[in-house]
């Protein structure tokens, strides 16, 4: 059924911090999207349904954040991804001399890029800038043919406005247009290396298949020094049985008066197979387009359930591992404080004791000071 055909491409919008990346998403999407915005893991994925060359094509864009915090995670929302946008602000030449660093870091995560659309955004906005502030257009063309022959992957330069909306549908369109090459090209390319396995059991079932249809040779066809073989007595009892057989009468139709093996009763006949026939065929086209509007829904409610599973079990592992190295600093951080607790107490002991030496030592001095003022007053006393 072809209702069923579809395509479905995961794609990573990516690039620095505010150079328009959420907005473009947003401007492409509209309202027909379902977000998960997961800002604690710094990753956002919207969901939507387009049509390309009238076949069904769902897209799961990943906003994927650019801040220096979410790095460790960022190889994992590059698994599974068909495309990629690289946006850069052309008012912001710091985002334009990052956006190599963006494409290294994918590439050293996914080792091979998939189809790339380079953005140039905010092109609203180069007018209020001085031109030698700004990005030009033939630095980024530039820009995208370098890195599309240096890291062998198809690209394709564009300027865009998400604020007014200029060339964004064209992005994702023609993003589309390089992955459907691509998933094309390779499927080509795994038909040309079947399976030897796989073209030998091939060969075995046309084999097979000509050895039935030869089995099904019809006396026409049968060689001519072939006999048939001579009829069994059951044979020459059932025609003796049907030779005798008394003849019956032909029966009449009470709605046409006509016989009932009237060639034109099997007219009729073919006629109301025929209407049903048809009405049959519209109940299975009926079937058939529900059936796709079904399987559409679904597979549309599993994606998205896909794409928040995986980025569960990012978050799961990233809090797993923030778990571990808590607990690990909570053990290390209570083994220092028990051994500075205890240095504390053995500091306590000896200064206490020194102390009491202190203490004992002015006591005993204080004793002979008194003694010896004692003795000075019995003196002048005596005198």
């Amino acid at each position: 059924m072809s209702g069923l055909l579809r395509r479905q491409y995961k794609v990573c919008l990516i690039g620095d911090g505010y150079v328009g990346k959420t907005s473009i998403r947003r401007k492409y999407l509209k309202g027909g999207f379902k977000a998960s915005y997961l800002p604690t893991l710094g990753v956002d994925f919207a969901q939507k349904t387009t049509t390309y060359e009238g076949v069904p094509t769902y897209l799961v864009v990943w906003d994927i954040a650019g801040q220096p915090l979410f790095q460790s995670l960022r190889r994992r929302y590059y698994e599974g991804c068909s495309g990629m946008i690289l946006a850069y602000s052309v008012v912001d030449r710091a985002s334009f001399d990052n956006a190599s660093k963006w494409l290294v870091e994918a590439h050293g995560f996914m080792g091979e890029l998939p189809p790339l659309i380079v953005a140039g955004n905010k092109i609203d906005l180069r007018p209020t800038h001085a031109q030698e502030e700004t990005v030009s257009t033939e630095e980024g063309e530039a820009f995208a043919k370098r890195f599309s022959e240096k890291l062998n992957t198809p690209a394709i330069f564009i300027e865009t406005s998400a604020l007014t909306g200029e060339n964004i549908d064209e992005a994702f369109t023609k993003l589309i247009g390089l992955m459907v090459d691509g998933s094309e090209r390779h499927g080509r390319v795994e038909e040309r290396e079947m399976p030897v396995s796989v073209a030998k059991a091939t060969q075995r079932q046309t084999a097979e298949q000509d050895v039935t249809e030869t089995s099904m040779v019809t006396p026409e066809q049968m060689p001519v020094d072939i006999k048939p073989a001579p009829p069994s007595p059951s044979d020459f009892f059932t025609g003796a049985s049907e030779s005798a057989a008394v003849p019956r009468e032909s029966e009449i139709d009470p709605v046409t008066s006509l016989d009932a093996d009237s060639s034109y009763h099997e007219e009729d006949q073919i006629g109301r197979y025929m209407t049903e026939l048809a009405q049959l065929r519209e109940e299975l086209q009926s079937a058939e387009g529900e059936l796709a509007k079904v399987m559409s829904d679904m597979e549309t409610e599993l994606l998205n359930l896909k794409n928040v599973i995986h980025v569960k079990r990012i978050m799961y592992e990233h809090l797993k591992k923030q778990i571990s190295s808590t607990r690990q600093e909570w053990a290390d951080a209570y083994a220092e404080y028990t051994k500075l607790d205890e240095r504390k107490k053995a500091e306590l002991a000896e200064r206490s004791k020194q102390i009491k030496e202190i203490r004992d030592n002015i006591e005993k001095i204080g004793k002979r000071v008194r003694r010896r003022v004692g003795e000075l007053d019995l003196k002048k006393m005596a005198e």
